[in-house]
This record gives structure tokens, sequence and C-alpha cells, in this order.
């Protein structure tokens, strides 16, 4: 009997153990996960950084301001449809700032020869049409 309940005892401890790895190694992939999101996003960032620094090193203002804009239209698409989603809930507000900034510095410089691409125009016309967060927690369109 003493047997018995010593091998259940290992056996619960062991368990425990495992939990307990388990548990540590899956925190540990999940947070290299989102730190290789992050690296890599700064990967871009500087990739695109040096890109229009060449461009206004050469002279190639429009080249360097057409960059710039297809770049707002590709962020202002992603965070319109990231302002709807659950995760990103905590930073609907700065999502919505962000996306209001972007809105209100194409009204002041509207580019003649800028036009937003026909993969991204659904979705950078649908988060300037986002006007305010509501209390649910959801987002109201303007109308």
């Amino acid at each position: 009997m003493k047997k018995t309940l010593v091998m259940i005892s290992m056996a619960l401890v062991g368990m425990a153990i495992a939990g307990g790895v388990g548990y540590r190694t899956g925190c540990n992939n999940a947070t290299d996960l989102l730190l290789q999101q992050e690296m890599s996003g700064n990967l871009i960032t500087l990739s695109t950084d040096i890109k229009v620094a060449e461009f206004l090193k050469t002279n190639q203002k429009e080249k360097a301001e057409e960059f710039v804009e297809n770049l707002i239209d590709v962020h202002v698409s992603s965070l319109g449809v990231q302002a709807n989603q659950k995760p990103f809930a905590p930073m609907r507000k700065e999502i919505l700032e962000s996306i209001k900034d972007a809105k209100t510095y194409r009204m002041k410089w509207t580019s003649p020869s800028h036009k937003v691409s026909e993969n991204l125009k659904r979705g950078v016309d649908a988060a300037f049409r986002i006007d305010n967060v509501q209390t649910g927690g959801g987002t109201q369109p303007a109308r």
C-alpha cells in the first residue's frame, strides 16, 4: 500500500514538473515569436528609411514622396482592419488617432500624382470612414 502511495505521489510530482516545464517552454516560444516579429518590423522600417534617404540624397524628391505615400496607404489599410479586431482593443484609441492623422494629412497635402493602389483602395477608404470609438468598444463608420 505504501509503495502504491509513493508511486502515485511520484507520478503526480512528475506530472506537475512536466506541466511547469511545458508551460515555461510555451511561454518562451511565444515570447521568442513576438520578439522575432518585432525585429522583422524593425528590419523593414530600416530598409524603408534607407530607401527614402537614398531618394532624397539623389535629388529624387518625387520618388521619395510617392514611396512614402504608398507606405501610408499600406499602414492605413492595415490599421483600419486592426481597429476592429479584439486583440487590438486596448490600442483602439491610438489606432483611430493615427488613422485620423493620416486622413488629415491627405486632406491637407493632396497629391495630384498619387493614386491609391487598387489592392489597397477599399481598405484605405474604409479606414478613413471610421470616425470614433463607441462605448461598447466597437467603431462606427462616418456618415
